[in-house]
């Protein structure tokens, strides 16, 4: 290879382009395991519909998968937070008030999906409507004889 430092300054620059997730600060660890926690207990005692704490639970997994976390610290946390849950589990008023956010935050990210889907459907027919113009768009042709060969552009 005549150009080892070319290829080793653009594999460093390509490595360099590839984003990366940030590391979760700790406080988080404890605001996701929380989460996840209530979810478990609301469910169990009543409090909360099934559904609702699944899908609590999988933002609780989705906010956690959006940092680089250390899976056994992430552990260590929620048995933190769950021994202190069954010494002192949430009240009723408690799993309400997470259940309406969790229902909010459901709302929203069902809006937003909507808004995207939305969105996409109009590019499509937008590009549609553009190779239906330029397909119907009237076209002219030139044609050039050079030699014994004949050359034809169509715009």
């Amino acid at each position: 290879m005549k150009y080892p430092l070319v290829v080793v300054i653009a594999a460093a620059t390509l490595a360099g382009c590839a984003t990366q997730k940030p590391t979760i600060p700790y406080q988080n660890y404890q605001r996701i395991a929380v989460q996840e926690v209530a979810a478990n207990k609301c469910a169990e005692l009543g409090y909360m519909d099934f559904q609702v704490a699944a899908a609590a639970k999988n933002f609780a997994a989705q906010d956690l998968n959006s940092w680089t976390y250390d899976p056994v610290v992430y552990r260590s946390v929620f048995a933190t937070v769950a021994a202190s849950a069954a010494t002192n589990p949430p009240g009723k008023s408690q799993c309400d008030a997470f259940s309406v956010s969790v229902i909010q935050r459901n709302q929203q990210q069902q809006q937003a999906y909507q808004q995207q889907q939305l969105a996409l459907q109009q590019q499509q027919q937008i590009n549609q409507s553009m190779q239906t113009l330029q397909s119907t768009m009237p076209k002219t042709t030139y044609c050039n004889k050079i030699g014994w060969q004949t050359v034809c552009n169509t715009y």
